[in-house]
């Protein structure tokens, strides 16, 4: 049994009254998300960390790939989400990827870490095609400190805390100038919102999250190539989110474009590509609200790849999924 919506955890401190049921109405809704769709955190700049999303794209970008992000959502907001992940993989000679992601995910009272082990394998299509399957398992750690939140009924609950397993799979095709991928990344139902005597138990979710993402390559220019892309998320019991998205390429060196979720928010993106090899990125996200405020995120994403050694398998420096 999970927690009805007025059984908030977040702990807000504001003396106007509006901005209090203001900040409360978005935690609310929030929280919601997180409890009955099972809802990964937001991110902007997936496309450079798709490792989070779809275990597939595990060694599918070079012989060892790093990122580290951080993103703050809805910031001046008590208890707004914040994230941070770190993701790395390579890749074998013979077509085997692997890699570790951690997310950590802090939600008003609530805080969350999820450690998984990605696996994948890639085949050979054509000269330049490639298709790759992937498979996630690991674990969440959570901890909901209830005891010190505050409810519009003034009662109180025992803080829980506990683990529970991750399970998750995806398909990834790409060449040169376009990609496409699909995963369901968590199959497991999460217990992290359930009361304290059920927190142990797990069974598959019924409204999980899938993910459809795709892309392309254009070369405008002899300098400036456009990246067109867009994702399509899908659970149960959500609106399906679809973002549409529009980068440009000058000299692999710097990448813009803007970024557009339907009916939720818009988004700015910039980085600086070093030697092909490090980008550092930054983006903006404005989200669309009725109740007004300022309701800006920041992310920011580092990310290394080093191709130790060439070997047929594999595109090497593919531009247009990353």
């Amino acid at each position: 049994m999970i927690r009805t919506k007025n059984q908030i955890i977040f702990k807000i401190k504001n003396s106007k009254k509006y901005w209090l049921k203001a900040s409360t109405a978005l935690l609310i809704g929030f929280l919601s998300l997180q409890m009955n769709a099972q809802q990964l955190p937001n991110y902007t700049q997936y496309l450079y960390n798709m490792q989070i999303i779809n275990p597939a794209y595990v060694g599918a970008r070079a012989d060892l790939s790093m990122s580290l992000l951080s993103r703050e959502q809805w910031v001046g907001l008590k208890g707004a989400p914040i994230t941070r992940t770190f993701s790395i993989n390579g890749r074998t000679s013979n077509g085997l990827g692997f890699g570790t992601t951690v997310v950590n995910d802090k939600i008003g009272l609530s805080e969350s870490t999820n450690v998984n082990i990605d696996a994948s394998y890639t085949i050979i299509t054509s000269q330049f095609g490639r298709v790759s399957f992937g498979l996630k398992g690991g674990m969440t750690f959570f901890n909901n400190n209830l005891a010190n939140g505050i409810t519009p009924d003034n009662d109180v609950y025992a803080s829980t805390s506990g683990n529970y397993p991750n399970v998750g799979f995806g398909a990834f095709f790409f060449n040169k100038k376009f990609y496409v991928g699909l995963s369901v990344p968590y199959i497991l139902e999460s217990p992290q919102f359930y009361i304290e005597e059920n927190v142990d138990k797990t069974s598959l979710t019924s409204n999980a999250n899938y993910f459809f993402s795709t892309g392309a390559l254009f070369k405008l220019t002899e300098n400036v190539m456009f990246k067109p892309s867009t994702m399509v998320r899908y659970a149960s019991n959500l609106p399906v989110s679809i973002d549409i998205n529009s980068n440009f390429l000058y000299k692999e060196i710097i990448e813009a474009g803007l970024s557009y979720r339907h009916e939720n928010s818009m988004s700015a993106l910039f980085a600086l590509i070093i030697k092909k090899k490090y980008r550092i990125g930054y983006a903006y996200d404005h989200k669309f609200s009725i109740l007004g405020g300022n309701l800006s995120s920041h992310e920011i994403i580092f990310h290394l790849d080093l191709d130790l050694r060439r070997n047929y398998r594999w595109l090497l420096h593919n531009k247009c999924y990353f």
